[in-house]
């Protein structure tokens, strides 16, 4: 019975990848992050796609790697990100059986610490933006900030008057 059970248990688990990752976990314009995807022997190349995820909505031209170019399996690929840029990306996996696989496959697959989101037809793994404060954030902080003091200020005026 326990063989029965460790049998099912590794038909359960996903055969063709042992590791997608990303690094950095947050970008910003002018970084690069890299992705990589552990494979199994029986890959024979992938497809690096990589898709802005918001308005508007642009994909960039994929990038191909060859089994005899990754190391160990581990297919590498890198992304410049550009002005307005929301990066999401997506491996294409051939197989020798000349199968194709697409991962994420939907967008409830669980990758751990990575975040699924779908555009259009197809799933993305999300890299998350930093977004940076702008000059006019610092300068709505300041009008509020007088905002706040004048109406202290006019509360104080209004008790004093009310109090005589």
């Amino acid at each position: 019975m326990n063989k029965i059970t460790i049998i099912l248990f590794a038909m359960l688990l996903p055969g063709t990848c042992a590791e997608i990752a990303h690094t950095p976990t947050e970008v910003s314009e002018g970084t690069t992050f890299t992705a990589w995807i552990d494979t199994e022997n029986d890959v024979e190349s992938v497809t690096f796609y990589v898709c802005t995820l918001e308005e508007p909505h642009t994909c960039y031209k994929p990038q191909k790697m060859l089994k005899n170019e990754s190391q160990n399996g581990r297919f590498q690929f890198e992304y410049l990100v550009k002005s307005n840029d929301y990066p999401g990306y997506k491996y294409e996996l051939e197989k020798q059986d000349n199968s194709t696989e697409k991962i994420p496959a939907s967008e409830y697959s669980y990758y751990e610490g990575l975040e699924v989101e779908k555009m259009g037809d197809s799933y993305y793994f999300k890299v998350n933006v930093e977004i940076e404060e702008s000059p006019n954030g610092a300068r709505e902080g300041l009008f509020r900030g007088y905002w706040i003091y004048a109406v202290v200020m006019t509360l104080g005026f209004i008790f004093f008057a009310l109090k005589r």
